[in-house]
């Protein structure tokens, strides 16, 4: 999970974002089975105005597992890092600071699942090499066994939730490094599971 820095929240939600959690909220506690939908802004989903914004915020790649360019392989799900089904966090739904680019197989592994240690790719104090290790002849990903169990405990619940170390994503990330080598590109920006090229560089 590479770092990543929060860029300013769009004005669609500095304007609306209130208003459209609390009817999100009350439409929870009156039907706790509601299924969630982005509203709608200027005639067009939501997801049309702040999917730019989080592209553009860690660079067209999945905020959790690196993978690129996501928008050439899904349907770009937003993810909501706390839970917008449970009702702690409905206010949160349309919260800047609760919203990531994401992969379908990311999302798909977390789903609606919650743990109050799981990591943020944009705390200010994350850095993948306090929490994470790589093995670069597997591809494996596990946490640092140098860091505090503390530490230690939030970097397998993150690997859990999102599935950062299951079979594909081993294989992946081998294959995305073999590609980079064989491209004789030094720049590991473009491709997928740059942390994983560039701590193997």
């Amino acid at each position: 999970m590479r770092k990543q820095i929060r860029s300013e929240e769009p004005q669609v939600l500095k304007k609306n974002a209130d208003k459209w959690n609390s009817r999100w909220r009350d439409l929870r506690a009156k039907n706790p089975s509601a299924k969630f939908s982005w509203y709608q802004h200027q005639g067009r989903s939501l997801r049309y105005w702040i999917l730019p914004h989080l592209r553009e915020m860690n660079q067209s790649h999945c905020s959790f597992c690196d993978s690129f360019p996501i928008e050439a392989t899904s349907n770009e799900p937003i993810e909501h890092f706390r839970p917008k089904s449970h009702p702690e966090f409905a206010e949160q739904a349309y919260s800047w600071a609760n919203l990531y680019y994401c992969c379908e197989k990311c999302q798909s592994s977390k789903r609606e699942k919650w743990n109050e240690h799981l990591l943020r790719p944009d705390d200010f104090e994350y850095s993948f090499s306090r929490y994470f290790v790589y093995d670069f002849t597997t591809g494996q990903i596990s946490p640092n066994p140098k860091a505090t169990p503390l530490d230690q405990r939030r970097a397998a619940v993150t690997i859990e939730l999102y599935g950062l170390d299951n079979a594909s994503r081993r294989r992946l990330r081998r294959l995305a490094l073999k590609h980079w080598g064989d491209s004789k590109q030094p720049d590991a920006l473009e491709f997928p599971y740059r942390d994983y090229i560039e701590m193997y560089a």
